[in-house]
């Protein structure tokens, strides 16, 4: 599974996963305001020439996402380093709760380290990567160090809030709107796609602050559930890549007992930054070019 990539694909990042940044977020903002104050409707960018079938998997992926509540499962993350040799292993847990909540712990893999594993003529030397967690509980982000017992905090924008998490940086974890999916993504099928046996999407960001933070990411999904079976990123110098893959999706019926996994214990931990993600009118009157905040 972890070989499934093209040449062109991968990165370092959730996903969903959880790294890419808020600018993302405002970035759409910032195209709606500059299209109205030319006076001209904002840019669509749709891309056109896509088969009818991968349109066909877009409305499919769409409604099987929107019909996920909650849902919380099991995968494993191996991040490559070409320059380094390395391949950093994690395994890990992830919540959801529609429409923006989210977490993912991330734990080291000591049964990794030291062994050698070989992918495209590359010999990479594994080691445990560290322990961290993302969460999203809709207001703000978490970003969390176990091991030094640190944390950074974004909040985020009011008009952002309560939108589905693919608008942020959870993308490919549950998919999103279809005609948006286009908006954002060059689209095209992969060489591993087999309609009766694993869906295989090739995306390619088209905002900037989402090209800036990768080049391609790859996702196969279960033909049948439309969830995630694994997902590869590349990095913009192509030297990184990340690859999760997806052992386990559960379905949560109910309220989560004992208690929201977005609703951690903080006691210990020392807050090291609190990032407030201005919308683009204040960051103007600021002064400030935001780039937006890496979550990693």
């Amino acid at each position: 599974m972890l070989q499934f990539l093209t040449q062109s694909g991968r990165k370092t990042a959730w996903l969903f996963l959880c790294g890419l940044c808020l600018s993302s977020w405002t970035q759409a903002q910032e195209i709606r305001q500059a299209a109205a104050e030319a006076g001209r409707p904002a840019p669509l960018e749709t891309q056109v020439g896509l088969s009818p079938e991968l349109i066909e998997i877009l409305k499919t992926w769409e409604k099987q996402s929107g019909s996920v509540n909650r849902s919380k499962g099991e995968f494993s993350r191996v991040e490559y380093d070409r320059i380094m040799q390395t391949a950093r292993c994690a395994t890990g847990r992830y919540w959801y709760e529609g429409p923006d909540k989210g977490r993912m712990d991330f734990t080291p893999n000591e049964a990794a380290e030291g062994k050698k594993t070989k992918k495209r003529e590359i010999e990479f030397s594994c080691q445990p990567d560290q322990a961290k967690t993302w969460i999203c509980n809709g207001k703000e982000i978490l970003d969390i160090d176990i091991a030094k017992k640190e944390y950074n905090k974004i909040e985020i924008p009011l008009q952002f809030q309560g939108q589905n998490i693919a608008d942020g940086p959870l993308p490919f974890l549950f998919g999103m709107n279809a005609q948006k999916m286009q908006q954002r993504y060059m689209l095209e099928l992969g060489s591993l796609h087999d309609p009766k046996k694993i869906i295989h999407i090739i995306a390619y960001p088209k905002m900037p602050a989402e090209q800036r933070e990768y080049r391609v990411a790859e996702v196969l999904l279960d033909p049948n559930t439309f969830l995630p079976q694994a997902v590869q990123l590349m990095d913009t110098t192509g030297n990184k890549e990340t690859v999760y893959v997806f052992s386990k999706h559960d379905n949560v019926v109910g309220p989560w007992l004992p208690t929201a996994p977005w609703k951690p214990t903080m006691f210990g931990f020392k807050e090291i930054m609190n990032q407030r993600a201005d919308p683009p009118a204040e960051r103007e009157v600021k002064g400030g070019n935001n780039q937006g905040i890496m979550l990693r």
